[in-house]
């Protein structure tokens, strides 16, 4: 009960994985990291969302943007 959430997590994993092959474990790295299909859809739809097609579109410009400026 002493541990920071973070440690717990950290162990939780080690638990997980402690007996798993290498490719074992990156699939379920890929598994743990991978979004949630619907709460994506839903988070790219709304146009508030920073994952939403134009804000990733205006994101990029201001970044490639960036870069030109670097860049001269």
């Amino acid at each position: 009960m002493r541990l920071s959430m973070n440690r717990f997590l950290n162990l939780v994993y080690f638990w997980a994985t402690e007996d798993a092959e290498e490719k074992d474990k990156v699939k379920f790295d890929v598994k743990l990291n991978m979004p949630d299909a619907k709460r994506a859809a839903r988070a790219a739809s709304n146009p508030d969302s920073p994952w939403s097609k134009r804000n990733e579109e205006n994101a990029l410009a201001a970044f490639t943007a960036q870069l030109a400026g670097a860049r001269a």
